[in-house]
C-alpha cells in the first residue's frame, strides 16, 4: 500500500458518507452522517462551533436547533439513512 492509498483511505474514513448541513436556527454548517435511524455523527468545525448560539460542551454535544435541522433533513430526504 502506498502513502497516497493510506491518505485516501484516511480521508474516506474521516469524511465518507458525511453531508454538509446548515442549522436552520443559526446557519452554522456542520458535517453530518446517519449510519442508522438511531446513530448520527456530527463533525463540528471551529467556525460552526463559534456560530452556534447554544453553549456546547461535554454535557451538551449538540444543540436543539441542529438536532431539529437533522431530523428535518432526514424527513425531507436531504440526508439519507442507510
Amino acid at each position: 500500500m502506498t502513502r497516497a492509498d493510506t491518505l485516501s483511505e484516511r480521508q474516506e474514513y474521516l469524511r465518507g458518507g458525511f453531508a454538509e448541513l446548515a442549522c436552520e436556527r443559526c446557519a452554522a454548517v456542520v458535517l453530518v452522517r446517519k449510519s442508522s435511524p438511531q446513530q448520527t455523527s456530527v463533525q463540528w468545525t471551529t467556525a460552526a462551533a463559534r456560530q452556534c448560539v447554544t453553549e456546547l460542551g461535554a454535557l451538551v454535544p449538540t444543540c436543539p436547533g441542529l438536532r431539529a435541522s437533522i431530523d428535518q433533513a432526514v424527513r425531507t430526504g436531504r440526508l439519507e439513512v442507510p
